[in-house]
């Protein structure tokens, strides 16, 4: 592995197809990775999120897990998820 490896910010963004707050979600979430290296976002559908599901207790979508802690769910912000990512990213 290698340096950049351990740098990277895994963010894992779960919606559903017919959640009609899931694009808007996605559309922020977009804007606001332009914006920071070493982001990796992992794209999953909620019918395929059963395990996810599980272990984090998720009952609401979309839903936004920023190296493995969810850091916001129905309502993505973006004032809000940009200073998650920032802070996720000096704990690295």
């Amino acid at each position: 592995m290698t340096q950049d490896d351990d740098s990277k910010l895994e963010i894992e963004f779960i919606y559903s197809e017919t959640c009609p707050d899931c694009p808007p979600a996605k559309k922020i979430l977009e804007k606001v990775i332009e914006d920071f290296e070493g982001v990796n976002v992992e794209y999953i559908k909620v019918k395929n999120a059963s395990e996810k599901l599980k272990k984090y207790d998720i009952t609401h979508i979309p839903t936004v897990i920023i190296d493995g802690e969810v850091a916001h769910v129905e309502t993505v912000e973006e004032k809000e998820l940009r200073e998650n990512i920032e802070r996720k990213k000096e704990e690295i």
